[in-house]
């Protein structure tokens, strides 16, 4: 009698916690008094005092609806409200003053910052962003040639949202490996590293007549948060063969007969960097494997023959070790480890390191690279010779 009283006794109390559990969202906000935000902009103000926020905001009925194409009409299914502050979280607080709700940013995609705030440092600001409780850490990071503002204004043909559209933009790096998405979590970890500099994806808008259209051109490339330069598409590509981050791609080469242009695509690409101090001389010892298919051909020469092959792949190399030596020689211009080579060495030479940490920037640009690049060509398609016109005896 006294278990079973006892066990009625424990179905009371845990009736009674569940009515605290399960009672509904106490203490949350109602979607009515939230204005969803998708993507933000940051610029320098007129006063030197003070920053413009942009804010990108769902309008009330279409959230959800995202998908889809941009449709013609004047009404825009976003709105893109501005204010300013001293700080980030000031000028949040600000837009209040315009929306008549808070600001609900658990959805926002991008961050974007100005060309002139991001010379003059971005450290200090990126702090609201990995701080806010409801803000995503995975959500992307861009820099702007021009304006934030502008970007965020930029309405796409395919796509109801800027924002939305600026995220699928960031995602499909790899088809081309001319760029790479790099999140806030990822810059803040970076901006922390004594050597790494941070990068981020600079995004251009590019008026075709009165329509505006979104690109991305490349990497800003920033030391001690502030963008000292950018590599450009063929520089960027070089700097993710060494990290082991090209995921697809286009590299064209001459035929053997240098009548025409052999289009491979990039199907697997293995990197190794071994790091070696010899003599007092540092050197990254870089070994690239590349697997390609011969996707395209504009001549009528048949180049599915062993010796074709073997030029092929010897061009292929060629052209991957000069992109390495491109983004390797804009980084010693800028000075800036954007390889990470600081990193590996501290990983491999811990002792040596301690000699090494305080003079890296004049030491960074004496490093040597030893590059070994090993391309294969896996595979030709459909086709196995090119579609030309049979010139043997009718």
């Amino acid at each position: 009698m006294g278990k079973k009283t006892n066990f009625l006794i424990m179905k009371l109390i845990l009736c009674f916690f569940m009515l605290f559990v399960l009672s509904g969202c106490l203490g949350e906000r109602e979607i009515n008094d939230l204005e969803i935000v998708i993507g933000m902009g940051v610029d320098k103000d007129e006063s030197p005092d003070n920053i413009l926020l942009t804010a990108q905001v769902v309008k009330e009925g279409i959230a959800g609806k995202s998908s889809g194409g941009g449709g013609g009409g004047e009404d825009r299914p976003f709105w893109n409200v501005s204010s300013k502050g001293m700080t980030i979280f000031e000028a949040v607080r600000q837009m209040t003053h315009k929306t008549g709700n808070r600001l609900f940013i658990s959805h926002n995609q991008v961050v974007i910052f100005g060309n002139d705030l991001a010379k003059e440092g971005l450290q200090k600001y990126i702090d609201f962003f990995l701080r806010a409780h409801e803000m995503r850490p995975t959500a992307f990071i861009l820099v702007a040639e021009d304006k934030a503002s502008a970007v965020m204004d930029a309405k796409p043909e395919t796509e109801k949202l800027p924002a939305i559209n600026i995220g699928k933009l960031v995602k499909t790096y790899g088809f081309t490996s001319h760029f790479y998405k790099v999140n806030m979590k990822d810059f803040a970890s970076c901006l922390m590293s004594p050597t790494t500099a941070p990068m981020a994806p600079l995004v251009s808008v590019i008026e075709n007549g009165e329509d505006k259209e979104i690109y991305v051109s490349g990497m800003a490339v920033f030391k001690k948060g502030k963008m000292v330069g950018k590599l450009n598409e063929d520089e960027v590509r070089g700097l993710l063969w060494v990290l082991g981050e090209v995921k697809s791609g286009v590299i064209i080469v001459p035929t053997p007969n240098e009548q025409g242009k052999a289009v491979l695509e990039i199907v697997k690409v293995k990197s190794k960097v071994t790091p070696e101090i010899k003599d007092g001389k540092i050197m990254m010892n870089i070994k690239i494997k590349e697997d390609s298919s011969l996707s395209e051909q504009t001549t009528t020469e048949n180049l599915a023959t062993i010796e074709a092959f073997e030029k092929i792949q010897e061009a292929t190399a060629e052209v991957i070790k000069q992109e390495i030596m491109k983004a390797f020689d804009k980084s010693r211009e800028l000075n800036a480890d954007i390889f990470g080579f600081g990193e590996m060495l501290h990983k491999k030479y811990h002792k040596e390191w301690k000699n090494l940490e305080d003079n890296w920037d004049v030491i960074y640009p004496t490093i040597e690279l030893n590059i070994d690049v090993e391309s294969k060509i896996i595979k030709t398609d459909l086709l196995k010779k090119p579609a030309a016109p049979n010139e043997g005896k009718k």
